[in-house]
């Protein structure tokens, strides 16, 4: 529970009360005819304290001078007309609480000593020297400290369960990270088993005196396959930092298209000659990784949207694919998440870590083509030669 708002709320409902208060001791004393200095004086201090009250809502937040200043204002009252209102002293308990629950425990018996001080005065001045005034003084004084005991304990309470929820969530996080690593780890060693495994059993067959072409081919190819992965698990886990420049977004979409257009069809549109400041290698592998993954999965077309809007800009890939389900949405952008029976599943995670690390975000969405629909996202931030900034076209 925040201080700052149960302060606010305070705040009103003692506007609220001793405007009530107010209007219900106005009505009751000019239904009993109570006109007397006293009952005059007592209907004052409550105006006061009401308009005060109403005065606060907009000033800061409570202190403990504004348990003190309630206190002495309802002690003020009381001591107007001290036999008929003596019963009023319950709006102690109040304040008395509210110190208890909100400050820190020396101060809230600081209030609580100082309420039973005020209320003494009253006794002593008064002359309650009977038994029932002397009764009326100790059930109060006992009131108050243990209404005041009952806030603090309340207050350590929930900042216990606080401080356990709090642990838990820590907790929870910490599981979750390890949880990722260890599926992390185990989709690595299985990745890097599977080449490995092929190279042995070609090296083997080579050994036995098998010169068969196919065999050092799949040698080669197995370990470029393998480099590729640990090369993408690095950028991953490691991007190397690399200048930046102002990029001509339209030259990399363009060079991509001719790179991935084989048996599909790639339509560009491009609003404008939009210019990022970013890393031209990073930018690349993040756009190239998202244009592979809508090539691989489309029947025939993939469209590309870029255009600029509320200082960013947008770079749509979408394509007329089977669509990512629901369920798959939350985890496309894991590292070795994949559905693709030939891919690594770090296109995506590059992609997604390269956007964040430049300010940008990336989702996904349904397109009207039937697929997927990837948004990118990247602020858009100019610098020209002056500000250090290079320019490529």
């Amino acid at each position: 529970m925040r201080v700052e708002h149960t302060s606010s709320n305070y705040k009103i409902f003692r506007f609220l009360f001793s405007f009530a208060l107010l209007v219900t001791f106005s009505i009751f004393a000019g239904t009993a005819g109570l006109t007397s200095t006293a009952q005059i004086i007592a209907a004052f201090i409550l105006f006061i304290y009401t308009a005060i009250s109403f005065l606060t809502i907009f000033i800061g937040r409570v202190t403990v001078f504004d348990t003190l200043l309630d206190i002495t204002f309802i002690t003020a009252f009381i001591f107007t007309d001290f036999d008929r209102l003596k019963y009023f002293s319950l709006l102690y308990l109040f304040p008395l609480f509210f110190t208890g629950f909100t400050f820190n425990a020396r101060y809230a018996f600081m209030v609580a000593l100082t309420a039973v001080m005020e209320y003494f005065l009253l006794f002593f001045f008064y002359r309650e020297y009977t038994q029932t005034g002397y009764l009326n003084l100790f059930l109060n004084t006992v009131a108050f400290l243990l209404i005041t005991t009952a806030g603090v304990k309340l207050k350590q309470q929930i900042e216990k369960q606080q401080k356990y929820i709090r642990k838990l969530e820590d907790e929870k996080r910490e599981s979750e990270v390890y949880k990722k690593l260890y599926r992390i780890s185990a989709e690595l060693a299985h990745e890097i088993r599977n080449p490995l495994a092929s190279i042995k059993a070609a090296a083997d067959l080579l050994a036995e005196g098998n010169p068969n072409p196919r065999l050092v081919k799949m040698i080669k190819e197995e370990s470029a396959r393998l480099n590729k992965l640990l090369s993408d698990f690095l950028l991953l886990s490691r991007p190397k930092e690399s200048e930046k420049v102002n990029l001509n977004v339209g030259d990399i979409i363009h060079r991509l298209k001719e790179l991935y257009q084989k048996d599909r069809e790639i339509t560009v549109n491009i609003d404008g000659n939009p210019v990022l400041y970013i890393s031209e290698k990073g930018f690349e592998s993040a756009l190239s990784n998202v244009i592979k993954n809508a090539v691989e999965w489309s029947r025939e077309k993939v469209q590309i949207n870029v255009y600029s809007s509320n200082n960013k800009l947008f770079i749509e890939v979408e394509d007329d694919g089977p669509g990512i389900p629901e369920e798959n949405r939350d985890r496309i952008f894991d590292p070795f998440f994949t559905t693709n029976s030939s891919g690594t599943g770090l296109g995506l995670a590059i992609a997604k870590r390269v956007v964040m690390e430049n300010g940008g975000n990336i989702f996904v969405e349904e397109s009207p083509l039937g697929g997927a629909k990837f948004i990118l996202t990247f602020p858009l931030e100019n610098k020209d030669e002056s500000t250090g900034g290079r320019r490529r076209d």
